[in-house]
């Protein structure tokens, strides 16, 4: 075990490295053919978090992103003043690519990876929304060899948000039947130091995120501070 962190860690390291040289960052990603053991463990923190550019960067050499039991490669790119494109390799001449439409300031930042529904493998985060206070994320998943975008309940995009007058957060738990669910929380404060709003809970059931319980919620100061943002293992709360 010991020498397969330190191996996961030297890899990371390289990664770091080689994302930084012109020659690799101004090509398209063609594959990193490092494999990991199959009790891998994820690492989704941003090796650096690179945006508003057009060359490709290498963000992450230390996650399992298809489920497959070995590390791909996370790669981010700007392709255009309101498109950002996220890529994943797995080997020689195997990838895919998704574009991601930016809004709200136009990021394309990468945020982190880390298990986020049902299916085995990571999912990706990209900050494509960024106004005063409130983070826009678009979640990437891989399906059956492709990347597809993992939509919120009716919403493309996931949000998190913290003021003195809004906290917004997303909880990933487990049911009393140990059943994965996301808990998305969002309340306001009043003219009293009291918070309220609406926690909804989320279950993946067919390939989306669907609404399966809403309740009104009351909460101190205390409490709202500690709803907002991703609660996510691996996920940073808030994008840097």
């Amino acid at each position: 075990m010991k020498k397969s962190l330190i191996t996961l860690a030297l890899t990371a390291t390289m990664g770091a490295v080689l994302a930084q040289s012109p020659a690799l960052a101004s090509a398209v990603p063609a594959s990193v053919p490092t494999a990991a053991p199959t009790n891998l463990g994820v690492n989704a923190q941003a090796v650096n978090p690179y945006a508003g550019t057009a060359k490709w960067r290498l963000m992450s050499t230390a996650s399992d992103v298809d489920g497959d039991g070995t590390i791909d490669g996370i790669w981010i790119r700007r392709k255009s003043a309101n498109v950002c494109s996220v890529r994943v390799t797995r080997g020689p001449g195997q990838g895919a690519t998704k574009d991601l439409y930016s809004s709200f300031g136009n990021p394309c930042v990468f945020h982190g990876d880390a298990p986020f529904d049902t299916v085995r493998g990571s999912e990706i985060s990209v900050l494509t929304g960024l106004g005063a206070h409130t983070q826009w994320h678009s979640i990437v998943t891989w399906r059956d060899g492709r990347l597809v975008l993992e939509r919120a309940p009716r919403n493309p995009r996931w949000t998190v948000d913290s003021t003195v007058m809004m906290q917004e957060g997303i909880r990933r738990t487990r049911n009393a039947a140990g059943e994965i669910r996301l808990a998305h929380t969002a309340v306001t404060r009043g003219a009293t130091s009291r918070w309220s709003g609406v926690r909804s809970v989320y279950a993946y059931k067919g390939g989306t995120w669907v609404v399966t319980a809403k309740k009104s919620v009351a909460m101190t100061q205390a409490q709202a501070s500690a709803i907002s943002g991703w609660h996510v293992k691996f996920l940073p709360r808030f994008e840097r």
